[in-house]
């Protein structure tokens, strides 16, 4: 039992280190590592890995794993942009913690599973700051089926309102739970019942049912439609462009005939800057000025297209897919209508997309403004992208 006092183990800050457990052999998933299952096209660890990236108070992510998967996690997890520390795993998930916790140095652990693809940054937000407030947190939902004990001789139905089912982030002051290793006997296979070990009562934050850990195949088809229904995010993108002489008209990496063209420090293509702005913007990743700023020559009179490709790879490295995009030309002159599917289909191409995902309009402004006047040519873009 405790010795020391809990207040004397308390968490001086909220600077913490997220502990992902993978040292598991993913047995019930017929030997596939689930933790390397893609998700929506990122692999599940990427997925339990990435939602705690943003977090300031997070320092740095320390895998256990067995020696043998370190690069191979390693190139799973690019992209994340937190320090990485592997440590060895043991036989038991509890061995496997206790080395990463030995390993850390912050006030604040997180122990997550790396087969929770689907954690929420409310959760990781409310067991952050409970950890500090009580010194730990133990993410859990509330049983809300019945549920049935059973020995072989003994069979009965108990209360479900004093259940609940336990999921990760569990989040502890580092000192508590070093304490706890201290004064607890036995392997546990939940970092809370270590602290039960030690005579702690771990605080209960609600989470989400939504966080499920990925044990069988049935749980990765799961998990593909809770992230295709819970994480669409929408961006707007809004570029425009003077019109002059002795510059090419390009919209949508499409040579139009013209007598003008766009002024511009690249292509000056006014419909796929808008296009690019509205997928970074949906991923909160700025805008291409940001990403290719006019002030480099490297994108002089750069295609822009090929910077549209640039885009969408971010987009993927951080775990996004492309869902849609619906896009406005306003120009009064030239006629755009002819080469409206052109665009759609290079577009498209660019994107990885189907052509149906990629919407394009033209229209005119009836001859007001400095687009009706034919000074420049305007567009508006809005997409969807989920994560």
């Amino acid at each position: 039992m405790m010795t020391k006092n809990i207040s004397e183990l308390m968490p001086a800050s909220c600077s913490a280190e997220l502990i992902l457990a993978c040292g598991g052999r993913s047995t019930r998933m017929g030997g596939e590592n689930k933790l390397l299952s893609p998700i929506s096209g990122k692999p599940c660890i990427y997925r339990a890995c990435k939602p705690f990236c943003g977090f300031s108070e997070i320092r740095r992510i320390i895998i256990s794993a067995p020696p043998e998967l370190f690069d191979t996690y390693k190139s799973a997890l690019s992209g994340i942009e937190k320090p990485i520390l592997f440590v060895n795993s043991g036989e038991t998930r509890q061995q496997s913690v206790t080395n990463a916790v030995k390993a850390a140095r912050e006030d604040i652990i997180m122990i997550h599973d790396g087969a929770r693809p689907l954690v929420s940054y409310e959760e990781i937000r409310a067991s952050l700051d409970d950890a500090f407030s009580y010194g730990s947190s133990i993410v859990s939902t509330p049983m809300t089926e019945t549920i049935r004990f059973s020995d072989g001789e003994t069979s009965y139905s108990p209360d479900r309102s004093k259940y609940y089912l336990i999921k990760t982030p569990q989040s502890f002051s580092r000192k508590l739970y070093l304490c706890a290793l201290e004064n607890s006997t036995g392997d546990y296979t939940d970092d809370a019942q270590l602290l039960d070990g030690a005579g702690i009562t771990p605080h209960l934050t609600m989470g989400s049912r939504n966080n499920i850990k990925i044990t069988i195949s049935e749980d990765l088809k799961m998990a593909e439609s809770l992230i295709g229904s819970d994480n669409i995010r929408i961006g707007h993108g809004y570029d425009v462009h003077k019109l002059v002489p002795d510059r090419k008209l390009i919209l949508g990496g499409v040579e139009i005939p013209y007598t003008l063209g766009l002024l511009g420090h690249s292509d000056a293509d006014v419909l796929t800057h808008a296009l690019m702005d509205s997928l970074l913007g949906a991923a909160a990743l700025g805008d291409i000025g940001r990403l290719f700023p006019d002030t480099d020559d490297r994108y002089k009179g750069a295609d822009s297209i090929e910077l549209l490709k640039e885009v969408c790879r971010v987009l993927h490295d951080n775990g996004y897919q492309i869902v849609n995009t619906d896009i406005t030309v306003i120009a009064q002159k030239p006629k755009l209508s002819p080469y409206i599917l052109t665009m759609r289909e290079t577009l498209a191409r660019a994107m990885e997309v189907d052509v149906g995902a990629v919407s394009v309009k033209a229209t005119t402004e009836e001859g007001l403004g400095f687009t009706g006047s034919g000074e420049g040519i305007a567009a508006h873009a809005v997409s969807l992208i989920k994560g």
